[in-house]
């Protein structure tokens, strides 16, 4: 049995891991001088792999079941498994689960160790620019070669960070086959705001809770926590990145959608007001600009005033009526920006959208179009949020995709 995993990727190693352990003779083509270039950028090179907090409500698709049958048959427990048996040793830290090194590239060695041991055959620098389905094999073509196979996975990735090697070509060649692809949309990206922002806020942050929006001011996303941070005129951090995957229905829809940010979770808006007041009481004299230092990141202090209307930032903090410290504090508590898109595939860490899962068998990953071709990965019409959930998302489908494609 001949095996090719296209794409050198965390779920290609794991697929083509798998196949060798099962007997198959493999073959592992990256179209890339490396392999996996974005697994060793992954939490900036610390490779957070998976995360005990997994289930389907972490993850994004247009048929949830299909996610929650492969997580059922391959979880965290038996990602461990395999990693013990390649020889990673793991920590957790809080629900998140790294390398003991928090290294990511100790995790690639052994990969590659393991792939050498089985002797699998690596290609690199050769894209797959086409493939046609014989009556008992598969014809890879690349520009300058055809290779054979008797079954193929693809585990080519989807659009987002194409300076590591992700482009979604192959989208082109599985839609020539038969497949259906759900539209590719950039998700845990940065958020574009109507608003200007100045060179002064660049780099500032805010620590809190972050959620979507709509004109009526109802929510739409769930809450998230964590940094926000201010770019050219978008929006980034945790919170941020986690509240774009919803952004995208609404874009469609052409509404207006809004993230307000809470940096004062643990105040209510009378505790807040009175810290102000209490300020006031005690150094009247202090300028509006020194109000809220130590409150906030004091890059952000001239652009919350000058939001507010307050030009004048020398003026005493006394001369401020009460109305004036009730916006203030409300405006602490309710920091709010229109969204008006998202940044670009480069500033993107995974796609929303791909093959329809619909057309794959959720127990083999075998496509329903194109018998002897298997799925892995990010190809597929499943993102998960950040945290190691879409690494876990590769190790299982790169697990049930390689066990599958190398049983007789």
């Amino acid at each position: 049995m001949k095996v090719t995993v296209i794409g050198g990727g965390a779920s290609g190693l794991m697929a083509a891991t798998i196949s060798s352990w099962n007997g198959a003779e493999v073959r592992l083509i990256e179209k890339e001088g490396k392999l996996a270039k974005k697994l060793l950028a992954s939490s900036n090179g610390r490779g957070n792999f998976s995360n005990f907090n997994y289930d389907e409500s972490h993850y994004f698709s247009n048929d949830i079941s299909f996610v929650r049958k492969i997580i059922q048959r391959f979880g965290i427990v038996q990602t461990l498994s395999v990693f013990e048996e390649l020889g990673v040793m793991s920590k957790q830290i809080d629900s998140k689960l790294f390398p003991y090194t928090e290294k990511v590239k100790d995790i690639v060695t052994l990969f590659l160790y393991e792939l050498k041991k089985n002797n699998v055959e690596t290609i690199l620098n050769y894209e797959i620019k086409n493939i046609i389905k014989e009556t008992d094999k598969f014809l890879l073509k690349s520009i300058n070669k055809t290779f054979e196979s008797d079954r193929v996975i693809v585990a080519t990735g989807g659009l987002s960070s194409p300076q590591y090697g992700s482009h979604g070509n192959m989208l082109n060649i599985l839609e020539s086959l038969g497949h259906s692809i759900i539209k590719p949309v950039p998700g845990l990206v940065p958020l574009k705001i109507k608003e200007n922002l100045s060179n002064e806020t660049f780099g500032a942050k805010l620590t809190g809770s972050a959620v979507l929006t709509d004109e009526t001011q109802q929510e739409i996303s769930p809450r998230y926590f964590g940094e926000v941070l201010f770019k050219n005129n978008a929006l980034s951090g945790i919170s941020v990145l986690e509240i774009s995957n919803y952004v995208h229905n609404y874009f469609e829809e052409k509404r207006q959608i809004f993230i307000k940010i809470d940096p004062f979770l643990n105040f209510s808006l009378k505790e807040l007001l009175d810290i102000l007041l209490k300020k006031m009481e005690t150094r009247p004299e202090k300028p509006l600009r020194l109000l809220l230092t130590s409150m906030i990141d004091e890059r952000l202090i001239p652009f919350f005033f000058q939001r507010l209307g307050y030009d004048d930032l020398d003026i005493p903090i006394k001369s401020l009526k009460i109305n004036d410290y009730e916006t203030i504090t409300y405006h602490l508590k309710n920091w709010e920006f229109e969204i008006v898109g998202t940044e670009n595939w480069e500033k993107s860490q995974v796609t929303l959208g791909g093959i329809n899962t619909k057309e794959i068998n959720a127990t083999t990953l075998e496509s329903k179009i194109v018998p002897g071709m298997y799925f892995a990965g990010e190809i597929m019409d499943v993102a998960g949020e950040s945290g190691g959930y879409n690494l876990q998302w590769a190790w299982s489908t790169g697990y049930i995709s390689g066990d599958s494609a190398s049983i007789s």
